[in-house]
């Protein structure tokens, strides 16, 4: 998961289309466009609209964007054998930033986030089959509050000046697949129905699901877990017996019908590639120990080393770790040893593979 970001940005280089005549090629915070000829000069102030934003009607008319993917979605293309990742828009976009002589006025700054004055979204991908869920899911009142979702991931591209040359980072492939969380947590006793299980049941109970989800087990065995993908890896692993109190386990499970990279399998799996407890992320180390104890997959190491420039696009691309003739969705690097980061907190980013986002027939279900 990640945040939208339309930002206001500097240009940060103009190079000329090799392929064509009447177009450029501009660099904003690491991204390529592809723009007309000498619309922009280096220096200049734009707004970039990253990879999944929805462009509302009236900006699509005003600057004829009608290029755009269905429902004005901003994507990844090829044009001419060269990529371009995102939307410019000139500043003109912006209600009040009108050219004066000392350029863009008033108080539009660099970094500044111009979405909601735009009206511009986040494309919400439909729901898929699999996340029709057949199991019963709590009340809202009856939800668990500590079990917390996963960590928004922020591109690298956004938030180049985070990890700093010689820290020791652990770098993962990320996997194509759905988000899941499993945890054993203390239950919520804020009424009375829950004071009422705690006594006949225990003080803690399982809970399992998606990024969003959470999902009720039956207390009878045979029907414990719901008949769903969720379900089905909660039982495979024996989650339930497994995990201990106060832990939450986080993975994505991957395979036969959940997007369109199977990885060469017949069936559904899931790899682990994080755990909390008691609200606190464990170091690496730490995860991978957990995980080897309860023989559990964890998600493929890239590499484990210091940081250093272009270390992260060394391991953006290439073949799948799991499957050879898969590509790799990207990497997920973060510190050895947690930590947060005064601007995205947790410290944590992804880096997304061109090749991957430019497959044809590719899902990007959550």
């Amino acid at each position: 998961m990640s945040k939208l970001i339309v930002e206001v940005c500097k240009i940060e280089n103009i190079a000329k289309h090799p392929n064509a005549d009447r177009l450029s090629i501009v660099t904003v915070k690491g991204w390529n466009c592809i723009v007309s000829l000498d619309q922009y000069k280096v220096g200049d102030l734009v707004v970039y609209c990253p990879p999944d934003s929805v462009i509302p009607n009236d900006i699509i008319e005003k600057y004829s964007l009608e290029f755009l993917k269905k429902n004005g979605r901003v994507g990844t293309i090829k044009l001419r054998k060269y990529i371009s990742q995102g939307l410019i828009l000139s500043m003109d976009c912006l209600p009040g930033a009108v050219i004066g002589t000392k350029g863009f006025h008033p108080g539009y700054n660099t970094g500044m986030d111009v979405a909601k004055k735009l009206g511009i979204t986040k494309y919400e991908v439909p729901i898929p089959t699999f996340q029709r869920f057949q199991s019963k899911r709590p009340t809202k009142k009856k939800r668990n509050p500590l079990f917390d979702k996963y960590t928004d991931i922020d591109n690298i591209k956004n938030y180049k000046e985070v990890f700093k040359e010689g820290e020791l980072v652990v770098i993962t492939e990320k996997i194509h697949g759905t988000n899941f969380r499993a945890g054993e947590l203390l239950r919520y006793q804020d009424h009375l129905w829950g004071k009422i299980k705690a006594f006949l049941f225990g003080k803690y109970e399982f809970v399992y699901g998606s990024h969003n989800v959470q999902l009720l087990s039956s207390n009878k065995k045979k029907t414990f877990y719901g008949e769903n993908v969720y379900g089905r890896i909660a039982k495979k692993y024996n989650l339930a017996e497994i995990i201990p109190e106060d832990y939450i386990v986080y993975g994505e499970i991957y395979g036969k019908g959940i997007q369109d990279l199977e990885y060469g399998k017949e069936d559904i799996d899931m790899v682990v590639f994080d755990v909390k407890y008691k609200g606190n992320y464990l170091n690496w180390e730490e995860v991978v120990e957990f995980c080897l104890y309860r023989q559990l997959p964890t998600v493929p190491i890239l590499t484990i080393e210091e940081f250093k420039k272009d270390l992260v696009l060394t391991y953006t691309d290439g073949a799948s770790k799991i499957c050879a003739t898969q590509v790799r969705e990207g990497c997920v690097i973060k510190p050895v040893k947690e930590e947060n980061d005064i601007r995205i907190g947790r410290k944590i980013l992804k880096s997304v593979s061109e090749k991957y986002l430019l497959r044809k027939g590719g899902t990007e279900y959550k």
